[in-house]
């Protein structure tokens, strides 16, 4: 690793470790948000996060689908529900948080829906064997970022630790699809990637960090040592929507939509959930064709397999 990674790494050490104090860490947040933080920091965070995490012994395939957050969207909870259709097919292991910077975060959802959000790894690993789908919830299994979640709050906007969230799964997912909140930040993302140790991933970004129904999403694809740019257009599957359409609302609103379109309501939102799965899935092989990955996602909702899946995960 190079001399700035190193250097990156020492801070984010003592940061992680009490030995900044807060105002020195929130000038230091703000400042790299505002100069676009660097790929040796992405990785360097993120190396010393996975450091300090609690660490969970799972040693199956197991895919993520996580978002940077930040992109001001405001949109429903997309990435979580994609992750329950995809644990149809796969194990899932949902790495989250409670709100930042929008109105519902991941963990909020989940518990308006009846799943237990902290589990330890015990229960996280029983879930996953038994049912096929854990949360993660970040400040259980990242326990230096005790004192760092209020200064981000009083900053209430996007910051570093958005950016690395996805990259800190304590399980290590063999497979992952990270929604970017920018498409600026989608290269040297990509740089940050390529210095850690992840296999098969594949970074999403367009008018929010999720595949879009409103704008065409940038995609960069890592499968082993095969990597590949490209661009999805909603149009070419007949599945484009207003942005409008995809907004989000608190936990409580988002879960009985989430509910509601599983039991076949809410086509734009079903399109949606099933477009980003459609892209988990094959980057977790389920699929490798992504018309055919969009089809099953589809079919699993319309048939009402993702409401059973749903019901099963909430009965903890």
């Amino acid at each position: 690793m190079n001399q700035a990674f190193k250097k990156a790494s020492l801070m984010f050490d003592d940061m992680l470790s009490g030995r900044i104090s807060e105002s020195e860490i929130e000038r230091i947040l703000i400042e790299k948000s505002q100069n676009m933080e660097q790929a040796s920091d992405i990785a360097a965070l993120a190396q010393v996060m996975r450091k300090y995490a609690t660490s969970i012994d799972f040693f199956e395939p197991c895919l993520d689908t996580c978002g940077s957050g930040g992109d001001n969207s405001h949109s429903f909870n997309i990435s979580t529900a994609s992750s329950i259709v995809c644990s149809l097919f796969s194990n899932v292991a949902k790495h989250g948080n409670r709100a930042v910077s929008s109105k519902s975060g991941s963990a909020d959802i989940l518990e308006a829906l009846g799943v237990k959000v902290e589990q330890n790894p015990t229960e996280a690993i029983a879930n996953l064997k038994q049912k096929k789908f854990a949360f993660l919830f970040a400040p259980l299994y990242h326990s230096k970022l005790k004192h760092i979640m209020p200064i981000r709050k009083r900053i209430g906007k996007r910051t570093i630790f958005n950016l690395v969230g996805p990259l800190c799964n304590p399980i290590k997912p063999t497979h992952q699809l990270i929604g970017v909140f920018s498409k600026d930040y989608l290269k040297v993302y990509f740089e940050a990637v390529e210095m850690m140790d992840f296999r098969n991933v594949m970074l999403v970004s367009s008018d929010m960090d999720e595949v879009s129904l409103s704008s065409p999403t940038l995609v960069y694809y890592k499968k082993g040592l095969f990597t590949k740019r490209f661009e999805f257009d909603p149009v070419e599957f007949g599945i484009y929507n207003s942005l409008d359409n995809l907004k989000g609302f608190d936990a409580q609103t988002n879960a009985k939509l989430l509910k509601e379109t599983f039991l076949g309501q809410h086509k734009v939102l079903r399109d949606v959930i099933a477009i980003n799965a459609a892209f988990a899935l094959v980057v977790s092989e389920v699929e490798s064709n992504l018309k055919l990955a969009f089809k099953l996602a589809s079919e699993s909702i319309e048939n009402k397999r993702a409401y059973e899946k749903l019901l099963e995960i909430s009965n903890d």
